[in-house]
């Protein structure tokens, strides 16, 4: 009896520890701060915020994309981004998913050489409307969103490695009639 109440005492106890260990990770894993996640509302779909904007106006979201164009004008910095959903500690998955475009203001210089063309953000702003411009020929929305907290993921660079084989000449031993020679 006593054996069988300590296997389900410490199975509760295994339950409870893993639970607090991704409740840990989870929260721990995000690039926005625990302050702004808390004052931003749940995600909405980013196509109903661009169709109702003004029901939204205000509201701090936590948007993702990819980088298409960064200006600077007198004291504010404008990036415009394809966006993208949001995956786990809030990274943009790929693009392929992307439902519509958006606009970062950003009080402040932004250096163009850095928030360049293709690089992954994460932003969390207060939505201040939408903006119609031309993308080719097309009419394009775009939502609006002044920073409070922006990252900048790191570039994705494909990196060759070089291919090992530890029996590859130089051989670590002689197993030729000849000397080695390095």
């Amino acid at each position: 009896m006593y054996i069988k109440f300590l296997r389900v005492y410490m199975n509760i106890l295994k339950n409870a520890w893993l639970l607090f260990l991704m409740t840990f990770f989870v929260m721990s894993c995000s690039v926005i701060s625990r302050q702004i996640r808390k004052e931003s509302m749940a995600p909405v779909n980013f196509k109903i915020l661009v169709q109702d904007t003004d029901k939204y106006l205000g509201n701090t979201v936590i948007l993702g994309g990819y980088i298409l164009e960064t200006q600077n004008l007198a004291d504010t910095s404008s990036i415009k981004v394809l966006q993208v959903p949001l995956g786990f500690g809030e990274t943009p998955k790929s693009r392929d998913d992307s439902e519509g475009r958006f606009i970062i203001s950003h009080k402040g210089f932004l250096d163009p050489e850095i928030y360049s063309k293709d690089r992954k953000v994460t932003v969390a702003g207060t939505i201040v409307g939408t903006v119609v411009e031309k993308v080719d020929q097309f009419d394009q929305p775009y939502l609006k969103v002044e920073s409070r907290e922006i990252h900048l993921w790191p570039k994705e660079e494909d990196y060759l490695r070089p291919y090992y084989d530890p029996w590859y000449y130089p051989y670590p031993y002689y197993w030729h009639s000849y000397p080695y020679y390095p």
